[in-house]
C-alpha cells in the first residue's frame, strides 16, 4: 500500500484516520478491510450529506442524540445505539440541537461484511443496532487510530482491532432471549458443544445458566432444543452420564462409595447413593457386590485347565447335545 495515503487528523472534538483502502497487510484483499475510522463530539445541528458511501459504515453513538435518514425513514438516535450506512444507499443524518451526539465509527469493506450484517439481520431497511453498552467499542476505535504510523506492523494492528470491533459489535447487541437473531449457528450446534461440555466437566459443577452464558444462548433455547436432540434435558443426561461413569467406577475400582460418588461430580453421598438406586434399583454397594460376583460366575465357568481348542470342542458337543434334546422332546 502507498503510505502517503494515511490520513491522521486529532483535533478538539475530532480524530480520525483515514485514507487507508486497505488491502490487507499482505497485499490482497481480505474478508475485512479497514478504510477509516475516527471519533467526533458535533456541534449542534451538525449534519452530513445527503451522501453515498462506497464501503460499510458504522456509526456507534456514544452520548447525545441525532436523527438518521435511510430509504425514507428517519431513525432518531442516542446512547447505545449504532447506525450502519451501507454502500450505495443514499444516506443523511444530523446531530440534535439541544443534546448533539457523540459519536465514533468505522468504515470497511470485503468479501464477508455484507454477510456479517446479513446474519444480525442489519440491511438499508433495518439499519439501527441497540448496544448494551458502547465502552468497548470506543476502546477498539481509539487502538485503531492509535495504530497511525506506517509500518506493516500498525497494518496487522488495525487488521485485528477491525475484527475486534464487528465481534464486540455483535457481542454487544441488545436481544430479545427468544430472538432467532441472536444465534449463529444451527441448533445442533449448540447442542454438540454442551454434550461435548458436559463429558469433559462432569466431575465439576454444573449449572445449565453458566452453558448457556457460555455458549452465548439462552437457557430455554438450549434446554428445548437439547431435549429435542438427545430426549433428555440437560440436567437429565448430566445425572445419567455421572452415574454410568461411577457405575464403571465400581466395578472396576475399590475406592470407597465417597471417592467414587465425589470423582463423578457428587460431594455428597447421600445425594449420589439416591440417585444411584433410582436409576440402577439398588445401593451402589448393592450394585458392586452384585456385578463383581456376576463377574466371578462366569470366570468359574471357564475350564482354564484346557488348551483353547478343547474348550472351543466341548461348547460345540453342548450345544449338539442340546439340540438332539430337543428334537427328541419334541
Amino acid at each position: 500500500m502507498d503510505y502517503r495515503e494515511i490520513m491522521y487528523t486529532n483535533v478538539e472534538g475530532y480524530a480520525g484516520l483515514g485514507g487507508l483502502q486497505e488491502r490487507g497487510p499482505f497485499g490482497i484483499t481480505m474478508a475485512v478491510n479497514l478504510d477509516y475510522t475516527g471519533r467526533e463530539k458535533c456541534e449542534k445541528g451538525h449534519r452530513f450529506g445527503p451522501f453515498i458511501r462506497y464501503c460499510y459504515l458504522v456509526h456507534v453513538v456514544l452520548d447525545g442524540k441525532g436523527l438518521y435518514r435511510v430509504n425514507d425513514r428517519t431513525y432518531e438516535l442516542g446512547k447505545n445505539t449504532a447506525f450502519v450506512i451501507f454502500p450505495g444507499v443514499e444516506s443523511v443524518y444530523q446531530a440534535s440541537f439541544e443534546d448533539p451526539w457523540t459519536y465514533c465509527w468505522v468504515g470497511m469493506h470485503g468479501y464477508n461484511v455484507q454477510e456479517f450484517f446479513n446474519r444480525l439481520h442489519v440491511t438499508p431497511d433495518n439499519p439501527v443496532i441497540e448496544l448494551t453498552d458502547t465502552e468497548q467499542l470506543e476502546e477498539s476505535v481509539a487502538e485503531l487510530m492509535n495504530a497511525c504510523n506506517m509500518s506493516h506492523a500498525n497494518e496487522l494492528i488495525r487488521l485485528g482491532q477491525t475484527i475486534r470491533f464487528m465481534g464486540l459489535l455483535e457481542g454487544k447487541r441488545r436481544i430479545d432471549p427468544g430472538e432467532s437473531g441472536a444465534r449463529k449457528y444451527p441448533a445442533h450446534v449448540y447442542v454438540k458443544y454442551t454434550l461435548d461440555y458436559i463429558r469433559t466437566h462432569y466431575q465439576s459443577e454444573i449449572r445449565i445458566e453458566d452453558m448457556s452464558d457460555q455458549i452465548g444462548i439462552h437457557r430455554s433455547y438450549l434446554s428445548r432444543n437439547f431435549k429435542k436432540e438427545t430426549g433428555m434435558s440437560p440436567k437429565e443426561f448430566l445425572i445419567n452420564y455421572r452415574l454410568e461413569k461411577s457405575a464403571l467406577l465400581l466395578v472396576n475400582c475399590g475406592d470407597d462409595i465417597s471417592v467414587v460418588a465425589n470423582n463423578v461430580g457428587y460431594p455428597d453421598q447421600t445425594a449420589f447413593s439416591k440417585a444411584f438406586k433410582k436409576k440402577y434399583g439398588m445401593s451402589p454397594q448393592k450394585y458392586r457386590k452384585t456385578q463383581r460376583t456376576a463377574m466371578i460366575r462366569d470366570d468359574k465357568d471357564l475350564d482354564l485347565t484346557r488348551p483353547i481348542g478343547k474348550i472351543a470342542e466341548k461348547k460345540t458337543e453342548e450345544k449338539a447335545e442340546q439340540k438332539a434334546e430337543q428334537k427328541g422332546a419334541e
